[in-house]
């Protein structure tokens, strides 16, 4: 073989070496990348598998949104239309209230306007009747001042209701007889006398009382009735005709023996019973009616 020849074939399996050679490193790339390429498919399609996975969780929470969002729009509008009916109930009693507000401050108006009224008529009335009391007052505390002299001997002065008491003791008004005036009786008419005079407006009731047995001297007597009326009648007749009383001014009245203040039992008792008692009517304010 020629050294030309052999130059050829050195060359061409060098050749052929190297065109081997870059097929093997271009597999080797190739499978390389093909590798690559599936792993990358793979991650990629477990990227997919966990995306689709989380769409679906998505979808689903979506639908439980959706149906909260419609349970929550039904209980909105269940209480939009609690809240008008709690509005308009809020307004019919607000107007429900206002109507019974006024009523009551009509009523408590009224009311007012009835105790205004009733206040008025009692301080009338306490004014009448503190004018009625001062009247009677009076009328008792001249009386003291006329008869001072005759205390110490069993005259005494009270206020009864609208009338004034002069109660005269019997012992010192009648003589032994029990009808006829003493002179110390005469002496105790002549204050009254007095004070009659000095007030011929005031009218006046002598009233006598007596126990139950008659004076045995004095046979005229039918009863105390009749005693105690005869009783009376001699002491305004007596201030009458000696003291020159208005005679429109005294009435004698006779209780007998039925209003007694002690028992009839004991002579103490039927002495306390014998009694005259001069009553005094003064003309009293009247007391205004409740209108």
């Amino acid at each position: 073989m020629s050294i030309h020849k052999l130059n050829l074939a050195m060359g061409l399996l060098v050749c052929i070496l190297l065109t081997s050679c870059v097929k093997q490193k271009i597999y080797r790339a190739e499978l390389a990348a093909r590798s690559a390429a599936e792993g990358r498919e793979k991650v990629l399609v477990q990227e997919i598998l966990e995306r689709r996975k989380e769409t679906a969780q998505l979808v689903k929470t979506t639908e439980n949104l959706a149906r909260d969002l419609g349970k929550q729009d039904e209980e909105i509008e269940t209480l939009k239309e609690q809240l008008a009916n709690t509005t308009q109930s809020m307004g019919e009693s607000a107007s429900k209230l206002a109507g019974e507000k006024a009523n009551l401050e009509k009523t408590l108006a009224n009311t007012n306007q009835t105790l205004d009224q009733r206040n008025g008529v009692i301080r009338k009335v306490k004014s009448v009747q503190d004018k009625r009391t001062s009247i009677l007052s009076e009328l008792e505390s001249d009386l003291k001042k006329s008869f001072g002299a005759f205390t110490a001997s069993g005259v005494t002065t009270t206020i009864e209701g609208e009338s004034v008491h002069l109660t005269l003791p019997d012992a010192l008004l009648f003589d032994a007889s029990g009808v006829n005036i003493s002179a110390k009786g005469k002496e105790l008419l002549q204050p009254l006398a007095e004070f009659l005079a000095a007030r011929p407006a005031l009218p006046i009731e002598l009233v006598a009382y007596t126990d139950n047995v008659l004076p045995p001297k004095d046979k005229t007597l039918k009863d105390t009735w009749d005693w105690s009326l005869v009783r009376a009648t001699n002491v305004v007749r007596l201030l009458i005709r000696d003291f020159n009383v208005n005679a429109n001014q005294v009435t004698p009245v006779g209780k007998g023996e039925f209003y007694p203040l002690a028992s009839n039992e004991t002579q103490e008792g039927r002495q306390k019973n014998r009694r005259t008692v001069v009553v005094f009517k003064p003309v009293l304010p009247a007391v205004p009616l409740s209108e």
